[in-house]
């Protein structure tokens, strides 16, 4: 039975209130949630949907945890695989990013669809490092995704007519979509309806790890988000969020929420 890791929204590299020692608290909850619920309970994959920084131009420092904490799992043997976030993605105009650094040197699978709308997944290769989708031995078919903002309806769309070419090869299908869904958050524009979603299912999506929003949700039993590792600011305090730790088999998804890993304290008062 396939078991994997769904985390979203880490942003190595945040620095806001002027403490470093915040910043720290992104790479050591990382830290501790890899090893305690992707290497102690030895799953086959870790899935990174989106934001795993905070910036698109980072600090050396920055990449120096992302690398010690995907070579955590590289020693264990556990493919991460990831896609862009908003806060990660190359800008307009360039090939490359800092995601794309990592996945050349071998620390991630980093999985982006073609924008060629005739062929949109090809094959994740170890020889080019290059790919939309990954078939794993543990019989599980991960799909990638881009960061799309407002053109979100309409590449869905597209990624489930491109899910529906490629040959069926493996026993369950993951894919990695950074995007929220209405009626999550308040003040949050631009969210997904879940009719927007149901294309991928129809596809063959029977897992669809999202990123983006902050707060923990689930819809359907196939739509799930664990919302951010750690406390972006003072409200997020109040949301549920975490990791899902997450079981396929004939009878379904059974996706649980760990929240049992290093996170700082937040005490608020109210005068």
């Amino acid at each position: 039975m396939p078991r994997f890791l769904h985390i979203a929204d880490i942003h190595l590299g945040f620095n806001r209130y002027d403490c470093p020692e915040r910043t720290k608290d992104f790479f050591y909850t990382l830290y501790d949630v890899l090893q305690t619920h992707a290497v102690k309970e030895s799953v086959d994959f870790v899935a990174i949907a989106g934001d795993l920084f905070e910036h698109r131009n980072i600090q050396p420092a920055t990449l120096n945890q992302a690398q010690k904490c995907l070579e955590l799992l590289a020693t264990a043997k556990i493919p991460a695989i990831a896609i862009e976030g908003n806060h990660d993605n190359r800008p307009y105009g360039t090939n490359t990013n800092w995601l794309r650094y990592l996945a050349d040197w071998g620390l991630l699978i980093l999985l982006e669809p073609s924008e060629d709308a005739d062929v949109i997944y090809q094959p994740w290769t170890p020889h080019t490092r290059k790919g939309g989708y990954i078939d794993l031995d543990c019989g599980v078919r991960v799909l990638g995704s881009h960061w799309y903002g407002a053109a979100a309806p309409s590449a869905i769309a597209q990624l489930a007519d491109g899910i529906v070419q490629l040959p069926k090869t493996s026993e369950h299908t993951v894919m990695l979509f950074h995007h929220g869904l209405e009626g999550q958050v308040a003040r949050y524009a631009g969210a997904l309806r879940y009719g927007d979603l149901v294309p991928l299912q129809q596809a063959g999506v029977d897992y669809l790890a999202l990123g983006h929003i902050h707060k923990q949700y689930c819809a359907e039993n196939w739509i799930f988000n664990p919302g951010s590792l750690e406390a972006n600011n003072i409200e997020e305090s109040s949301y549920i969020r975490g990791a899902y730790v997450v079981d396929l088999s004939a009878d379904g998804v059974h996706a649980e929420l760990r929240r049992n890993y290093r996170q700082r304290s937040i005490l608020r008062l109210q005068l």
